[in-house]
């Protein structure tokens, strides 16, 4: 037998010893092998699962979107059309409130002149200018419009700014002409 076989029990103490430390060793190098091994295993297993997990989450949030997506596409044409009759209405309120504007200013001027003369023409001119024509019968139906002149002209008149004659005539059959321009406040 040789002097280093394992196998022999007859060792000497120097070979005992380094024969047990070598044991040791070597119990102590599988524990630690196993551990790492262990570890690694456990890794590979972790990222196989985190790989997988994700895919299957992200496979989810895929057919969550493409549902919406789909959801969307079908609405979009009730979307804009709902837009456009958001715009459509807006636009046809402000309509409504510029004409009510006009209409509260065409009732203003007629309620100036009503009294004694006759309104033949009102137009609009600008964004509150309206020229004016008036028809009197006589002389104090002219002295009329004077005085409504100049009334608005100091003030007394709400909602007018100014009057201005522009021109007057008379005709043959004894009616005066009498155009004019109004601004409203």
């Amino acid at each position: 037998m040789k002097t280093g076989d394992s196998s022999n029990l007859n060792l000497l103490p120097n070979q005992a010893k380094f024969q047990a430390a070598r044991m040791n060793l070597q119990r102590i190098l599988r524990r630690y092998m196993s551990f790492a091994v262990f570890l690694w295993l456990a890794v590979v297993v972790l990222t196989i699962v985190l790989y997988f997990g994700s895919k299957l989450v992200l496979s989810s949030q895929n057919k969550k979107y493409n549902q919406v997506s789909a959801d969307f596409q079908g609405k979009s044409e009730e979307v804009m059309i709902n837009q456009l009759l958001k715009y459509r209405t807006k636009t046809l309120g402000q309509v409504l409130k510029d004409r009510y504007e006009y209409s509260a200013a065409f009732e203003k001027i007629n309620s100036i002149f009503s009294e004694k003369v006759k309104i033949s023409k009102l137009e609009l001119n600008k964004d509150r200018d309206f020229m004016v024509k008036v028809t009197a019968m006589d002389k104090e139906s002219v002295d009329f419009v004077e005085k409504k002149v100049f009334e608005a002209n100091k003030g007394e008149i709400d909602g007018v700014k100014n009057m201005l004659i522009n021109n007057a005539s008379y005709t043959i059959g004894g009616i005066w002409s009498i155009n004019m321009e109004v601004t409203l406040k």
